[in-house]
């Protein structure tokens, strides 16, 4: 790999006035709902709950809100919370070509600082739609070993795009982003050992604060010096068997990586939905007396994915097993199908022991399919080319409100709605209406 300085050609582009095709706004409008929907349903996840213990000891100024929750704090410590919140229910938005899940410490870096600078609805939509692609792109330079080595890249690439975002938001240089970038790269964190653990919702909760806080030294003038191009080599090499920068920057402008970003219809590994979407389509069929369920996979299911017995709701979302379970049972994969209670009843666990998992190097890691025995003599066979919320099946905007109004509606009552409306006309509005609207403070 030669060296090639890209960052500072990513940093001009991150910060230049936008002129983005509508479908653009519109992904960014939909990463914004998705994001928002969860962190106001996730309001009081033990995870953020204690996040909040430990906030509301460190914060000095009420700065930013924390959706769902009446707590105003400082800025860094609000997109902490929320990064956290975001991703507590592995039901977050995934851009497949690098499993990076952007919203998470995108979205709660632009609401904390849009809150504080006071930005209109547009200025924060144009920060989150820059702030995902940054954090896709650097995912796409970064290369697929990267993911491969055990690097959690929502964790890794997502402090660039919180960077980004709040850079953006607060008028830094391209220049000041550079350096804020360089001290991203020295605090690159997040690993695939955690998953399964309140950890993992850590990850995306770091990267939004270290994005920040980074801006906010520069702002006070408290900069590292920018990477050369030789230190950017050094640094691609570093995470990775096989970064290509390039890619970073190919078709800025041109083609949009948010456009591919998803959003998951099951609250787990995105790498397994495609077996719940086997196994619903199984249940439809009748499957009383089942015996034997065999489900093929492309390997890295079983990479991310191969809890066996799972202990609680948190490592099932890691386990294929009860991926399948639950799809035949319950014909669904909603936060329920992923607690400690639905973990440990008896009929989840005496499926989940039926469950085989074989593994096809040459299927596609969106395919899955699924053979179910019955006790009568008869075999169900399905297969799932693409995963229901994919790039080729996209959950519409129907779908995401609905997802958006289930998980928000517990929190903020019928304010869901008002917030749903808001936040696909953001344009109309100012930054703290939608973050009155979400922290549950007031209603449209």
């Amino acid at each position: 790999m030669s060296a090639a300085a890209v960052l500072p050609e990513l940093a001009d582009f991150a910060l230049e006035p936008l002129d983005q095709p509508e479908d653009v706004l519109h992904a960014g409008r939909r990463s914004l709902l998705n994001a928002v929907a969860l962190a106001v349903g996730a309001a009081r996840h033990p995870a953020v709950e204690a996040a909040c213990r430990v906030v509301s000891r460190l914060t000095r100024k009420a700065e930013a809100s924390i959706p769902g929750r009446p707590d105003r704090v400082e800025a860094e410590w609000a997109v902490f919370v929320g990064g956290i919140a975001v991703h507590a229910e592995d039901y977050d938005d995934t851009h497949l070509a690098t499993v990076v899940h952007p919203g998470a410490p995108v979205v709660p870096a632009a609401l904390a600082v849009s809150e504080l600078c006071g930005s209109s609805g547009r200025e924060m939509l144009e920060a989150v739609v820059m702030g995902v692609e940054v954090a896709c792109r650097m995912g796409l330079g970064l290369g697929p070993g990267h993911f491969d080595r055990g690097w959690h890249l929502t964790g890794s690439t997502g402090r660039y795009g919180a960077a980004a975002a709040a850079a953006r938001l607060a008028g830094l240089d391209a220049a000041a982003l550079a350096s804020v970038w360089a001290r991203c790269a020295a605090e690159t964190a997040g690993v695939q050992a955690a998953f399964g653990t309140m950890t993992k919702p850590y990850h995306p909760g770091k990267a939004a604060y270290d994005g920040i806080l980074a801006v906010r030294d520069a702002l006070d003038a408290h900069r590292p010096r920018p990477m050369s191009a030789e230190q950017e080599t050094t640094m691609f090499r570093a995470l990775g068997p096989d970064p290509d920068p390039s890619k970073v920057i190919a078709g800025l402008g041109e083609t949009w990586e948010i456009a591919r970003n998803t959003f998951k219809p099951y609250a787990c590994g995105i790498v397994s939905h495609p077996v719940i979407d086997a196994a619903v389509e199984a249940r439809t069929r009748g499957v009383d007396g089942i015996t034997r369920v065999t489900v093929t996979v492309n390997p890295i299911v079983l990479d991310v994915m191969g809890v066996q017995e799972p202990a609680n709701g948190l490592e099932s979302k890691f386990s294929v097993y009860h991926c399948a379970a639950i799809g035949l049972l319950d014909g669904m994969g909603g936060p329920p199908q992923f607690s400690d209670d639905r973990v440990n009843s008896p009929d989840t666990g005496a499926l989940r022991r039926k469950v085989d998992v074989v593994t096809d190097q040459n299927m596609e890691r969106d395919e899955a399919r699924l053979a179910v025995d019955l006790s009568d003599g008869r075999r169900i066979d399905v297969t799932i080319d693409h995963a229901r919320g994919s790039v080729e099946r996209p959950m519409t905007d129907e779908d995401l409100a609905f997802k958006a109004r289930a998980v928000m509606q517990p929190v903020i009552g019928d304010a869901a709605d008002d917030l749903i409306d808001m936040v696909y006309s953001v344009e109309a509005y100012g930054a703290r209406d939608i973050t009155q609207v979400a922290s549950g403070r007031a209603t449209r």
